[in-house]
């Protein structure tokens, strides 16, 4: 006969399994039924296990797991006071509700060591993928930027971690040839945002590999080198003209002139808005001032825009959308995430979740950077947030211990 225990690992098993289908699916086309149970399904199954366990599966001491309840709260008020309250409600199941239920569910299940570095294998296996679409569709700007390169900024600092706790030289040289591809697959996405974002990505993981290995800078030069090397070695092999076509694209291309002139509308539109709205923003979903901007891009092109559904800078749009109030959540959720994860490289802890912690900051930084010029979709939030929350719970249990 099943004991209580033996009932709930193979509850928190399925669960677990339930999220790495949903990791996989989350950014690809197909597979929404798969996403809907790796969201869903989880939490329930832990309730069940807390209730037969008869322990609690919140932690209301974790500070990311209060922010991020703060957020859903801004985005509820947000839609109360919207024009369309029914339609910002809408968004608010789509995207916050969803983030509430997979927080709790990484918080829970992968709040130990053993499981984050099983989260970093898929990171591996998904960074793989990712880079093979982008050289795919690299002809398709929106779909290889919006949809695959986003996520892989999030991946990279894993394909260093794999490569720093390595033991062997194969394994080294087989993460260090992905990592190589991925980085020539970031290039032709042709988005100058994508490259400095991961560029700085990559500059403050080697910094930090050098503070927890207590290495010189000299230790890492030859790395960065041979980054170099690799990196114009496939650029020439994959084709010569293809990249040059790519950067007479980027130089004669109206992005930032989008930019220019998308930021200033959305400024003067939230300054239009009613004082109420100014506080607790102009609700989720719709953002009402891009069709001022539509005139203004016909006028100046002599054509219909490309997309009319952001801003390209996620304050902006968090800033519209919840406010004064939900901005400044999203801030110091942001800042007290760094704080910890930076206190991660200080504690006394294994070498391999220090590196953990760095690639967290690592990707943290990408997204942030990445999202000053562009409006970084909310499913990359979805995972890194819950991501950060688990270590800090990981962070929590060593205290208390």
């Amino acid at each position: 006969m099943i004991n209580n225990f033996q009932l709930s690992d193979k509850l928190k098993l399925f669960a677990e399994y339930s999220v790495y289908l949903f990791i996989i699916f989350l950014f690809m086309d197909k597979g929404e039924t798969l996403r809907t149970v790796g969201i869903f399904v989880p939490p329930l199954l832990i309730f069940i296990i807390a209730i037969i366990l008869k322990e609690n599966p919140v932690n209301f001491k974790n500070p990311i797991f209060i922010l991020v309840i703060c957020l859903c709260l801004s985005g509820i008020i947000s839609s109360i006071f919207a024009p369309d309250t029914f339609y910002s409600l809408e968004w608010f199941k789509r995207t916050y509700l969803k983030l509430f239920l997979v927080f709790l569910t990484f918080v829970y299940l992968f709040q130990t060591p053993q499981m984050l570095e099983k989260l970093s294998k898929l990171f591996i296996f998904l960074a793989f993928l990712l880079t093979i679409f982008i050289v795919l569709y690299s002809n398709d700007f929106g779909k290889a930027v919006r949809k695959y390169f986003v996520p892989l900024e999030i991946f990279i600092p894993f394909i260093l971690f794999y490569i720093a706790v390595q033991k062997t030289k194969y394994f080294k040289f087989v993460g260090f040839i992905l990592l190589s591809i991925s980085i020539v697959a970031v290039i032709l996405t042709g988005s100058r945002g994508g490259w400095i974002s991961v560029g700085v990505s990559i500059l403050i993981w080697l910094i930090g590999y050098l503070y927890i290995t207590r290495k010189r800078i000299l230790h890492i030069l030859p790395i960065i080198g041979l980054i170099i090397i690799s990196v114009s070695l496939l650029l020439i092999i994959l084709s010569p003209f293809y990249v040059k076509q790519k950067f007479n694209q980027l130089l004669t291309g109206d992005t930032s002139l989008r930019k220019e002139m998308v930021w200033p509308i959305a400024l003067k539109s939230y300054a239009n808005l009613s004082p109420i709205n100014k506080i607790v923003g102009n609700g989720l979903g719709r953002m009402t001032y891009l069709e001022d901007y539509r005139k203004l891009y016909i006028n100046k092109f002599g054509k219909e825009p490309e997309e009319l559904y952001s801003p390209h800078n996620v304050y902006l749009y968090t800033l519209y959308k919840q406010g004064l109030l939900g901005l400044i959540i999203f801030i110091t959720l942001l800042y007290i995430s760094l704080k910890n994860l930076i206190r991660g490289l200080k504690i006394n802890q294994s070498s391999s979740m220090k590196f953990f912690a760095l690639s967290l900051i690592s990707a943290l930084i990408a997204l942030m950077a990445h999202g000053m010029v562009e409006d970084t979709r909310f499913i990359q939030w979805m995972l890194m947030l819950p991501l950060i929350g688990a270590y800090i719970e990981y962070l929590g249990n060593i205290k208390n211990d």
